[in-house]
């Protein structure tokens, strides 16, 4: 499977793209452009994508649904654009998509929490999973943070930090970004995101 990221527009599309790339997305498309559903079509062979993650909802999230495989699944977690998309569940039934919203998923047990902690511990002491900083903030500076998420400035995580926590990392300055790292073994199974 083709891996495929879609991110957001220019000119921090541009960086956004280039750290996917950077990451291990064979294929980077800007779904800006336009014609970028026809491009996830191209690098998936003509199928669509197998999985996507929505982030955005809205026009762009019923875009990115579009732009997966019959028999696909559409995760949808987020509503950057004002909503969720709507998605005609008898279109998502004819073709065979799956449609989850990660907000009715349901949570995991405490048992499994506990589980999954401790696999992503393990991961990041082993240096296998390393979050992309892409912004500190002294916490007096939140609104600026802010300001920079809501301009989709930010490529990766934005921190905010207190007194003593910038005092034990360094000074609170940003930070262009760091490597992250997927689970050796491969890529992702050729999903979009659109958010």
């Amino acid at each position: 499977m083709t891996p495929v990221r879609a991110s957001s527009r220019p000119p921090e599309g541009e960086r956004k793209l280039a750290l996917a790339r950077e990451l291990g997305a064979e294929v980077a498309i800007d779904y800006s452009a336009p014609g970028w559903e026809g491009q996830v079509r191209v690098a998936t062979g003509g199928a669509g994508a197998v999985l996507a993650f929505d982030g955005a909802g809205g026009y762009l999230g019923k875009a990115v649904f579009d732009a997966v495989a019959d028999g696909g699944r559409f995760l949808t977690y987020g509503t950057s654009s004002g909503g969720f998309a709507d998605i005609d569940p008898q279109a998502a039934a004819r073709r065979g998509v799956r449609v989850v919203n990660m907000l009715e998923a349901g949570s995991p047990g405490p048992a499994e929490v506990r589980k999954l902690l401790s696999e992503a511990l393990a991961l990041t002491a082993q240096g296998r999973i390393r979050p992309v900083i892409g912004a500190t903030y002294p916490l007096e500076r939140a609104e600026d943070a802010h300001t920079s998420l809501a301009q989709r400035a930010t490529v990766g995580k934005s921190l905010l930090l207190t007194a003593r926590s910038a005092a034990r990392i360094g000074p609170a300055e940003p930070i262009r970004h760091g490597r992250n790292v997927r689970p050796s073994g491969g890529h992702s199974s050729g999903g979009i995101s659109g958010g």
